[in-house]
Formats: structure tokens, sequence, C-alpha cells
């Protein structure tokens, strides 16, 4: 009887330490709420979307206004979701600049349908940056519009740039390399910027008017 009881004991606290080590094994950051996120963000669907050469030009210096195509535009964005926030993650190596704020993504919590508003958040390291306060600061002027199949979504406030979306499929090791971006995005941004040095003629921010 004590045997049993020993066995049984075991079991339970190895069944303990397995659900334990399970639930921190895919732990991203260390920032308690950001994990959270993140930990959906893993668990759920992600859409890759590409841009259709149209954007929404409300006008800007010597920029037009009406329908254009951007050449500056980001070839393709992630979408992840969890709940009522999705994040917009840019993988493509090279494709930031100082003029879209040095950001790898962006956060955005849902207002209405389809609509979200950028989430104010900081963005560099666990050390050197504070908790994602969900119910924080929302930046008005910036918006995006996402169903699945579309993206609508303004990096800069007087320009909504226009992607067509498709699900992707992603395997487990592929989503935490995704997500990688995400927690340590100062890293990728080092890299995004050695390579644009050496390939300058490769990017140009060219915005024309697309033809009635």
């Amino acid at each position: 009887m004590i045997f049993q009881y020993t066995i049984i004991k075991l079991l339970f606290v190895g069944l303990v330490f397995c659900l334990s080590f399970h639930s921190h094994a895919n732990d991203f950051s260390s920032r308690e709420n950001f994990n959270k996120l993140l930990k959906g963000f893993y668990k759920n669907e992600i859409f890759k979307c590409n841009y259709i050469n149209k954007s929404w030009s409300t006008g800007f210096e010597q920029y037009p206004y009406g329908m254009v195509a951007n050449s500056g535009a980001f070839k393709n964005i992630l979408v992840f979701s969890n709940r009522n926030i999705i994040g917009t993650l840019w993988p493509n190596i090279g494709e930031i600049s100082l003029d879209r704020g040095v950001r790898k993504y962006q956060l955005w919590k849902k207002s209405k349908n389809d609509e979200y508003i950028l989430l104010n958040s900081d963005y560099l390291e666990d050390l050197n940056s504070s908790d994602i306060d969900l119910k924080g600061e929302l930046v008005a002027e910036y918006k995006t519009y996402f169903d699945d199949k579309s993206l609508k979504i303004s990096i800069k406030p007087w320009i909504t740039d226009f992607y067509s979306c498709d699900l992707i499929e992603s395997s487990n090791f592929a989503k935490k390399k995704l997500i990688d971006i995400f927690v340590n995005q100062n890293d990728y941004v080092k890299k995004d910027f050695a390579y644009r040095e050496k390939n300058p003629s490769l990017f140009n921010n060219k915005i024309e008017l697309i033809p009635n």
C-alpha cells in the first residue's frame, strides 16, 4: 500500500513539473503583459499581406493627394492576433527606415468592426522597456483596417497602404523565430540598416498618382 502511494505521489509530482515546464517553455518576454500577448500570437493564426500597389494619400508637402502607388511601402506584412489586439510585423530585411520610426512591428487595438488604432508602447528590449499597457494610450492619427482578407494600414498619418492577405501555415519553430523579432527587434533593426547601407539602390520612396 505504501509502495502504491509512493508511486502515485511521484507520478503527481512529475505531472505538476511537466505542466509547469510546459507553461514556461513558450515564454518569450520577461514583461508579463507583453509575454501573454505574444503567447496569444503564437497560438493563433498568422496572415501574410502583400502590397497591391495602391495607397490612399491625403497629400503631404510634395506628395500628391488621391490614390497613389507607394514604392516605399512594405512589400509584405505579417499580421498576428490575440483577442482585440493585432500585431503587424515587417519581416523583410532592409525595409525599415528612419522616417518609419525604426520599428519592425506595431501593436493595434480594436476600435470598432475591422478598425484598429495604434497602441502606444515601448519597443526596445525587455531591460529598457516598460510592460505593455493594453488599456493605455492610443495614437488616434494612426489606424489600420484588417478583416483576414485585406489590410489597410497607415504607417504614416497621411498615407494608407493597401494589402491583400492570406492565411499562412507556420511550424512552431517558424512562429518562435518570427515572435523573436517582436522581443529583440533592436538586433534586427541593426541588420536592416547594415543591409540598407550596402544596398542603397534597392530602396526608394516614390509616391505617384495612379491614372484614372
